[in-house]
């Protein structure tokens, strides 16, 4: 009897996570939008600033009174861009944070990942990087409230979807793979950012239109900032056998880059070098001078690339357009030695004709 009086208690006591979950979705603060900013950090959103005042669609969450008891899902990337805004002088921005600070109290605080995307859809294609972009979301928001928060993972309060085309996803493959690979030469901290505006893609709150324009957006900029670590292309005419190329290299990050230069000449006419284990310093530009040995004239496409230690591709890779108009010792030599053996073969035709006219 007293162990039916126990389980009966328990099961009384017992709570109901499905029911608290949805009840606190549903009376959750959001302070998330689609991205505000294009990938160099310019606004986009016209109407951004003024959503931000107290009587703007952002404001109004934040400036009305609202219930003591309160939980709010923030997105750090709102928050980037409202910072963003408030640096820029707005002073609609500047209040809005105070004000953010100041309300949120002691509340309940959960962090979005960031940019806010569709969390089943990562969760997926890349759990990974989904999990990279909670863990920036959370110390974006914990940086901006200067306090702690949790993130929102696991929690059930962001459960929209969105309609991601191939495209994005394509797009999203080839940019975390190329991310990571820079991490590997670079300070991953100087990536993080660009690394994570990736995640705006897939908020549910963009349209149609809008999300094919910032995958535009974002396509220019990502090659823009993998261009940050390069080598510079060019035009080069090769007058001897043997000579130096002045190649410019370029590191443009905050952090030194340590790299492997390669060359892929694209026909056998010219041989280079391998460089292994390069150091750029941060923001500088060098140029170096890479012998080269030339086997025959013509023209040459070769393609310059950085590697990490792995043998991945990283940064920009370049194309070098050489045109040789010389004739290399190993080609002189080997004209040379052809042209002796149709004279001496030439010699003993002669000598055969002529013991064959004595003979007759």
């Amino acid at each position: 009897m007293r162990r039916l009086l126990l389980i009966f208690a328990c099961l009384i006591f017992l709570p109901l996570p499905s029911t608290s979950t949805s009840s606190a979705a549903e009376n959750a603060i959001y302070l998330a939008t689609a991205a505000n900013r294009n990938y160099q950090g310019e606004l986009t959103n016209k109407e951004f600033e003024k959503s931000l005042q107290p009587t703007g669609e952002l404001g109004i969450l934040i400036y009305q009174s609202v219930a003591k008891s309160r939980v709010w899902v923030i997105d750090g990337a709102l928050l980037d861009d409202v910072q963003s805004l408030s640096e820029e002088g707005s002073e609609a921005a500047t209040s809005w944070l105070n004000q953010l600070r100041k309300i949120v109290g002691g509340d309940s605080v959960y962090a979005t990942a960031y940019g806010n995307p569709d969390i089943e859809y990562l969760q997926s294609l890349a759990p990974a990087e989904l999990s990279f972009y909670y863990q920036v979301g959370e110390s974006r928001v914990a940086m901006y409230l200067n306090r702690n928060v949790r993130s929102e993972k696991g929690s059930g309060f962001s459960n929209k979807r969105a309609n991601i085309s191939n495209e994005i996803r394509q797009f999203f493959n080839s940019a975390r793979q190329e991310f990571a690979l820079l991490s590997t030469v670079v300070d991953p901290k100087e990536i993080e950012s660009d690394r994570a505006k990736i995640g705006q893609l897939f908020n549910p709150q963009l349209d149609k239109a809008a999300r094919e324009a910032l995958l535009k957006d974002f396509e220019i900029g990502q090659t823009r900032f993998l261009g940050k670590l390069r080598i510079v292309s060019g035009r080069y005419q090769i007058t001897t056998a043997n000579q130096k190329m002045p190649i410019t290299l370029v590191n443009d990050f905050e952090s030194p880059a340590k790299v492997d230069l390669l060359f892929r000449p694209l026909n056998n006419r010219v041989v280079f070098p391998e460089y292994r284990g390069i150091t750029l310093a941060p923001k500088s530009k060098i140029q170096v001078s890479v012998p080269i040995k030339t086997i025959a004239a013509g023209d040459t496409t070769v393609v310059a690339r950085f590697e990490n230690g792995k043998g991945k591709v990283v940064g920009a890779t370049a194309i070098l357009d050489l045109s040789s108009t010389i004739i290399s010792p190993a080609v002189s030599r080997f004209t040379t030695g052809a042209g002796l053996v149709l004279i001496l073969a030439a010699i003993a035709q002669s000598v055969r004709r002529i013991r064959r006219s004595r003979k007759a």
